[in-house]
C-alpha cells in the first residue's frame, strides 16, 4: 500500500526499569544456556503497573510532541498481546478518555500478537486515506507480563517477554517522518505453531508456549513450514519496498522485533541480508521483547538518541503469531529534540 500524504507527527514510549539478565540467571529464573544464546543484558519489568496506565502515559507524550490538537484524533487503536488490567471492559474507551479527551471518536483494540503495532498503523493509514473528516489517528501498544500465569523468562524460546508501552500519532498534515508504504502478508496455515494439540478451554490457564510446540499437520511438511516463514517475511519486505520505490540497500535503519541475538541473526539479518549494525539490536538487547510495541519503541529510541537524520529511510518489520508479517518504509523529514534515556546512557 503506497501513501502520498501520511506522516508521523508524534511518538513516545513508557519504558519501566530494567532487570538484569545476569541476576535472573543467578537467581535461577532464567536458563544460563539460553541467556548465552539470546545475549540479552536486561529486560524491562513493570511489576504491578497496569499495561493500560503505561499506554496512557505514552499516548499523552506522543500527542504533546506531535503538536496535534487532541480533538483532531478521530481514530484510536490500541494493540496488545496480554492482559490489560481489567477483563470484560472497554479498554480502548478508557484510553480514549484518559489520554485524548471526551469528544466522539472510533476507539478499538487490535489483537495481532507481536505484529499489533504495524497492523494498527496499516489500519489507521487506510482509515485516514478513506476518511476526509479524520485528520489524525493515535496508535498505542502496551503489555505487562508480570503474572503467575506467564513466566516471562521461560515461556517463549529465543526471547524474553518485556513490559512497556508506545504511542504514535499519524496525520495527513505533516510530521517528522513520512510513511511511504505499508505491506502485510498472512499465512493462516501456520496458526498451529502456537496452538499445539491441547483443546480450547473456557477459562484461562498458565501459558507456556514451549509446551504447545508440536509437529506440523500431515499435509504440511516441516520444510514447507520453514519455506512459508521465509516467504511471508520476504514478500512483505518486497511489497513495501516496491510501493515505496525504494531499495533494501537504501534503508539506513531497521527496527525489528526485540528477540534474542541468535533468533535475530538467523531470521532477519541473514535471511534479508542486512547489516546487523543497522538494526535496533542495541536497544532490544536491553529491553527484551515488549509485546506488540517493539517497532514503535525502536523508532522512538533511534529518534531520542539523535540517530535519525532528514532523508534517512527506515524499515519497520513486525511478525505475529497466526502468522502475519508486516513491513513499513518511512522517510525522516525532521529531527525531534533528542531525549537521552538512562537505559542507554
Amino acid at each position: 500500500m503506497k501513501f502520498d500524504q501520511l506522516f508521523i507527527a508524534g511518538i513516545d514510549t513508557y519504558l519501566p526499569a530494567p532487570v538484569s539478565v545476569r541476576q535472573a540467571v543467578a537467581d535461577g529464573r532464567y536458563d544460563a544456556k539460553e541467556a548465552a544464546e539470546t545475549e540479552l543484558e536486561s529486560v524491562l519489568v513493570a511489576d504491578d503497573q497496569a499495561a493500560l496506565d503505561m499506554a496512557v502515559y505514552a499516548a499523552r507524550g506522543a500527542l504533546a510532541r506531535s503538536g496535534v490538537d487532541a480533538a483532531a484524533i478521530q481514530l484510536i487503536l490500541h494493540a496488545s498481546v496480554y492482559f490489560q488490567g481489567l477483563d470484560l471492559y472497554g479498554i480502548a474507551s478508557y484510553l480514549h478518555h484518559a489520554a485524548v479527551g471526551d469528544h466522539s471518536a472510533l476507539a478499538l483494540e487490535v489483537k495481532a500478537a507481536s505484529n499489533g503495532a504495524l497492523y494498527s498503523l496499516e489500519l489507521a493509514a487506510a482509515y485516514l486515506a478513506a476518511s476526509p473528516g479524520c485528520p489524525a489517528a493515535l496508535v498505542t501498544t502496551a503489555d505487562n507480563f508480570s503474572t503467575p500465569l506467564f513466566d516471562r523468562w521461560r515461556a517463549t524460546p529465543g526471547m524474553v517477554m518485556a513490559d512497556g508501552a508506545s504511542a504514535i500519532v499519524l496525520t495527513r498534515q505533516g510530521g517528522f517522518a513520512r510513511v511511504l508504504s505499508l505491506a502485510t502478508v498472512s499465512d493462516p496455515a501456520l496458526e498451529f505453531v502456537h496452538r499445539g494439540r491441547a483443546p480450547f478451554s473456557p477459562t484461562p490457564a498458565p501459558i507456556d508456549l514451549r509446551l504447545r510446540r508440536t509437529d506440523p499437520p500431515p499435509d504440511l511438511p516441516r520444510e514447507d513450514v520453514l519455506r512459508r516463514f521465509r516467504a511471508g517475511l520476504r514478500t512483505a519486505v518486497e511489497r513495501a519496498l516496491h510501493d515505496a520505490h525504494a531499495e533494501l540497500a537504501g534503508i539506513a535503519h531497521f527496527t525489528l522485533p526485540h528477540v534474542g541475538r541468535a533468533h535475530l541473526e538467523r531470521e532477519y539479518v541473514q535471511e534479508l541480508g542486512i547489516p546487523g549494525s543497522a538494526t535496533t539490536w542495541r536497544f532490544g538487547q536491553r529491553t527484551g521483547h515488549v509485546g506488540a510495541g517493539d517497532q514503535i519503541i525502536g523508532l522512538s529510541l533511534l529518534m531520542d538518541a539523535g540517530a535519525l537524520n532528514p532523508g534517512d529511510r527506515c524499515m519497520l518489520i513486525g511478525v505475529g503469531m497466526g502468522f502475519t508479517w508486516s513491513c513499513a518504509v518511512i522517510e525522516i523529514q525532521d529531527r525531534l529534540s533528542p531525549r537521552p534515556s538512562p537505559l542507554f546512557a
